[in-house]
């Protein structure tokens, strides 16, 4: 609906506004030469629905429905169109001069600003050094943040309201800018420079492993979360986590597919088995790690040729590995699968072939059909006779692919 052409009109609005206080909503209407009136007139151009109407109000839009002698439109329609107008920079000035915080809450708190805006009015409020859910105004800035951007709130609407649904905000919506405006507020700004409040270590942890986390706030969380950083794809501050002093920071580099080579190189000597496991092979570093071959044997980046050499070997417990990688050829899985002494393997290997899956269901074998009860490549109907079945009930219940059938055909499982 185009307003403009309503210019220098009257608006008759029932009910109260919902993203905008009455003033502000009046003084934007007032940009646009319109004015509110109380009653309905022949003056009046189009009539606003806004929430909570009175008895009265009711009666009167039933009255006018029923007339339908100029538009009836939704308060969120109107005060969308009205935030538009809205001079961000004139806001930001007249906030700062004034203090006036239950104001500033009010804007943070409307759906219809830009994100742009909401992040400049999230840098004016004033946290009153408590936490972010320690009084009411707090909370409610905080509950802003997470509703703005967490999709699908409908279905989960308390996440707006525990430190874990930032948490989870960062983790399932995170982007730069979303992750470095949260970490400025003054709570977690504080947290990150004297960790001391154990509320905060799920929205933080969240942060170091986030791949869209700066490294400028990276660099912050270093200290206290060297460990979760060296978990991190894609790595950063590779250089600075090999300079610790620590093993456990290092064995899990050594599990990082995303370690440059260099860095590799200078963990292979002291963690073979791991940089055998995990890190991306080429022909120079898999002939130099063959002594490491069970390891090798569970890398997923091993080529048509790796495997050959691999299979040639004819060692049992490399076969047992390599039944179970992914990446293993259709020719080579064919061919153990022939050799009846890797079931169990065979069976956890989310790459085999729908027919093989049934062959091995076929078994009956305790230990085999554990496996294809966790394995998400299992057919559905393979996995509804295993949830049937108390040994593995359980696993079926716990099968990632198996849940989201459930939740696709709405069938209530619990």
């Amino acid at each position: 609906m185009n307003y403009e052409k309503y210019s220098g009109k009257s608006v008759l609005l029932l009910g109260k506004t919902r993203s905008l206080n009455g003033v502000e909503f009046e003084t934007l209407l007032k940009l646009h030469t319109m004015s509110v009136v109380k009653s309905f007139d022949e003056d009046v151009a189009f009539i606003i629905e806004g929430k909570m109407m009175n008895p009265l109000e009711l009666q009167e839009s039933a009255r006018l429905y029923e007339l339908r002698t100029v538009p009836i439109v939704d308060i969120n329609a109107i005060e969308k169109w009205l935030c538009a107008s809205i001079d961000p920079n004139r806001l930001l000035m007249s906030l700062k001069l004034s203090r006036d915080q239950e104001r500033l809450v009010n804007f943070v708190q409307n759906p219809h600003i830009t994100d742009e805006l909401f992040f400049k009015l999230l840098k004016l409020y004033d946290w009153q050094g408590e936490g972010l859910f320690d009084n009411d105004a707090n909370r409610d800035v905080t509950a802003a943040i997470i509703g703005r951007f967490y999709e699908d709130l409908e279905r989960n609407h308390n996440v707006q309201y525990a430190m874990s649904g930032l948490a989870h905000l960062v983790e399932k919506y995170g982007n730069a800018e979303l992750i470095m405006a949260i970490s400025e507020l003054s709570p977690i700004a504080k947290e990150l420079k004297i960790p001391n409040e154990p509320s905060l270590k799920g929205v933080l942890d969240t942060m170091a492993l986030h791949s869209a986390t700066p490294e400028s706030l990276l660099r912050l969380l270093l200290k206290e979360r060297a460990y979760l950083l060296a978990h991190r794809e894609p790595l950063a501050l590779e250089q600075e986590l090999l300079a610790l002093d620590d093993a456990t920071i290092h064995r899990s580099l050594a599990q990082n597919r995303t370690l440059s080579p260099e860095g590799a190189d200078s963990l292979e000597q002291k963690y073979p088995e791991l940089i055998a496991s995990f890190y991306p092979l080429d022909e120079v570093r898999f002939e130099r790690l063959m002594g490491e071959a069970i390891s090798l044997a569970s890398n997923i980046t091993l080529t048509a040729s790796m495997q050959v050499r691999l299979m040639e070997m004819k060692e049992e417990t490399v076969l047992s590995k390599l039944a179970q990688n992914t990446a293993l050829s259709s020719e080579h899985l064919e061919t153990l699968f022939a050799l009846n002494c890797y079931g169990k393997e065979l069976a956890s290997n989310t790459s085999l072939s729908q027919g093989h899956i049934e062959a091995l269901y076929q078994t009956s074998e305790p230990e085999i059909v554990r496996a294809l009860a966790s394995n998400t490549s299992t057919p559905v109907e393979i996995l509804y006779q295993l949830s049937l079945d108390q040994r593995t009930e359980r696993a079926v219940k716990t099968n990632p692919a198996f849940g989201k059938h459930i939740q696709t055909t709405n069938l209530g499982w619990n």
